[in-house]
């Protein structure tokens, strides 16, 4: 064989792997082509959402610079799958239904875990419905840019008891709030700008500690729930018709 059709063939052997390495990642086919277990490793650059994982177990793992967009269209990352864990994302630009309560992240499966992402312009930024024993945890969530009435809420934990909600920074929202949510953790979590900076509905045997409620309409909200207890929180700032730091309606064997 010629030295010169070798030096060919090793062109084309170094030009192949080369070549793949450029290909942009397809997120939507990973995602389908995905088994249980799995991660997802997800590369620098803006993906397009909506997006859906039903595959448990899986981890979804964003580097540096890997945003999903969702365009102003519908929730942006929906999980339906349990034991799922979605982590170090960018995720932005959400619908503003209130009606259908357009999502950054909504989960619906339990034993989910969301950490280390940062989500930006959504209507809610992390709902988790039917999620029970669930971890949310070192989260940035900013609102939409609109009137306290229209925004939705930063955190909606709904009918997900066991879930631990600890250092977040929501910004620009409604209410972080547990709702039918019995035996959460919230911890060193902070709040601004908002409405309720934590709320509570009908969510039994809450701890509420180490948090810093800044800037809100009311700093707590404590209704219909027995067993609550809040230690070591920051309340300040609260300002509008309300102003309180902390209230309660209808609660029982509540310590502060």
């Amino acid at each position: 064989m010629s030295h010169l059709l070798l030096s060919l063939l090793l062109l084309m052997l170094l030009a192949g792997p080369a070549a793949a390495q450029g290909d942009p990642f397809d997120l939507p086919a990973a995602l389908a082509a995905a088994r249980p277990g799995d991660t997802i490793v997800v590369p620098p650059g803006v993906y397009t959402g909506p997006l859906v994982v039903d595959v448990p177990g899986l981890t979804l793992a964003g580097q540096e610079g890997a945003i999903i967009d969702g365009g102003g269209l519908g929730d942006v990352l929906t999980v339906t799958a349990p034991d799922v864990t979605v982590r170090g994302l960018a995720i932005r630009n959400s619908g503003d239904s209130l009606d259908r309560e357009h999502a950054g992240i909504t989960g619906t499966a339990p034993r989910l875990t969301i950490e280390n992402n940062r989500i930006e312009n959504v209507l809610f930024g992390i709902y988790l419905k039917e999620a029970a024993n669930s971890a949310v945890r070192g989260n940035r969530v900013t609102g939409m840019a609109l009137d306290i009435g229209r925004r939705g809420d930063g955190m909606r934990i709904w009918q997900s008891p066991g879930t631990l909600v600890e250092g977040n920074y929501v910004y620009d929202v409604r209410d972080v709030v547990m709702w039918f949510s019995s035996d959460g953790i919230l911890r060193n979590n902070v709040v601004e700008n908002g409405r309720y900076g934590l709320h509570f509905m009908f969510s039994d045997n809450q701890i509420v500690e180490e948090n810093i409620l800044r800037n809100n309409s009311v700093g707590a909200y404590l209704m219909y729930s027995t067993g609550l207890t809040m230690t070591n929180n920051l309340l300040l700032d609260n300002n509008g018709p309300s102003g309180y730091g902390l209230a309660l309606k209808d609660v029982d064997n509540v310590q502060a």
